[in-house]
């Protein structure tokens, strides 16, 4: 089986928002024979519910470690963080960052993008628009990839969570896209992976992954890097939706994506 199905570094566990400890994850990991289990607890942020608290980090940061030197020769794991990009960062080390964004500056206050349909109804009529809306996310995104020392541009287009149907905006629109496609051409050129991120739809939200198949598109032509995750708030769906990500993948003309080892990332073939 190839090493792009034995792996997820976007995880959540009870520390911050997630359903299980981290224990639970690495057995989950290992009956999945995996290579590697990254942990990406949400850094601490005061204005988000779901982050961790500082006390929390730490010991989460502890549970980890202590793992890794528990199941060491079994299981790589690494200590990773989600960082929430209108947050400070972290004075300790992690192996890797995934930098997302989850609120977006409105009226003087910060909006969530990933809370449910209704809070989006209320951003979007706040902005008048919900291409200012969508444009005010992305541009967000484009301003934190700038300055961010991430490695990895976590769930791109998660402005559209609530929009399956399709009705609260069009995604073909070039008032969505040119600002979305803007964002992911920062990420490319500083360098970062673009993740491509079941957990939409694990949770239910949505039938295909972040990026949409036409921000995959684009993002292959600007010649990026993808890494492949569930954004995993639940054991039970540690690889959840990856069979359809790789054929979306393959669609949009990549024939490669990367896997996060202890030694870094590999750049393997996508499989069959």
């Amino acid at each position: 089986m190839s090493d792009i199905l034995r792996t997820c570094i976007h995880t959540h566990t009870t520390f911050c928002d997630g359903a299980d400890a981290p224990a639970a994850l690495v057995q989950a990991a290992l009956a999945l024979d995996f290579v590697s289990l990254g942990f990406s607890g949400h850094g601490a942020a005061s204005y988000d519910s779901a982050a961790m608290t500082p006390q929390a980090e730490q010991q989460y940061r502890q549970a980890v470690l202590d793992l890794r030197a528990q199941y060491r020769g079994r299981l790589e794991i690494l200590l990773g963080q989600e960082h929430d990009a209108l947050s400070p960062y972290a004075d300790f080390p992690y192996d890797y960052l995934i930098e997302s964004v989850h609120y977006i500056p409105c009226g003087g206050e910060l909006g969530s993008v990933d809370w449910s349909r209704e809070v989006t109804q209320d951003l979007i009529a706040r902005f008048g628009d919900p291409y200012a809306y969508c444009r005010a996310y992305f541009e967000t995104c484009a301003a934190a990839y700038e300055k961010s020392p991430a490695q990895i541009a976590g769930h791109l287009d998660l402005v559209a969570k609530f929009n399956q149907s399709g009705d609260l905006f069009d995604e073909a629109d070039p008032r969505y896209l040119a600002p979305a496609q803007e964002a992911l051409a920062v990420a490319v050129e500083r360098g970062m992976a673009v993740e491509v991120n079941t957990g939409a739809m694990a949770r239910g939200y949505r039938t295909i992954p972040y990026p949409a198949p036409p921000l995959l598109t684009t993002l292959r032509q600007l010649g990026g890097q993808v890494i492949l995750t569930s954004d995993c708030h639940d054991s039970r769906r540690l690889t959840y939706g990856y069979a359809e990500a790789v054929a979306l993948l393959r669609q949009a003309g990549f024939s490669t994506a990367l896997v996060l080892r202890q030694g870094g990332f590999q750049e393997v073939p996508l499989p069959d």
